[in-house]
């Protein structure tokens, strides 16, 4: 693998940053951490990796969160800057598809 897709995306692994990771992961992938929002936290995490905002509209933004860290986007590759466009080959990033089941409410 290499660090672009097919489509000129970064490829992306998630990772938890609980240890030190780098920013390269050994496929030749960015390593990434989402970012936890409110509080500034910049573009690298201690761990090397980058911080990300994951957005999912087609909202024109700038490059970069509030917090410091890069937007990215998984709608494929922008018109305008809607967010670094990635593919994500490991971990989660932008989360599995949402279900609603209301009897579980109860």
């Amino acid at each position: 693998m290499t660090t672009f897709a097919a489509d000129g995306s970064w490829n992306v692994s998630v990772v938890s940053g609980s240890v030190y990771t780098g920013l390269y992961a050994p496929d030749g992938s960015f390593n990434v951490i989402k970012s936890p929002g409110g509080v500034y936290v910049g573009l690298h995490h201690p761990c090397g990796a980058y911080y990300v905002t994951a957005v999912t509209d087609t909202t024109a933004r700038t490059a970069h969160a509030p917090d410091g860290s890069l937007y990215v986007t998984n709608t494929g590759m922008p018109t305008k800057n809607q967010g670094k466009p990635v593919t994500v080959v490991s971990g989660s990033l932008f989360g599995p598809l949402g279900f609603y089941y209301p009897w579980l409410l109860y």
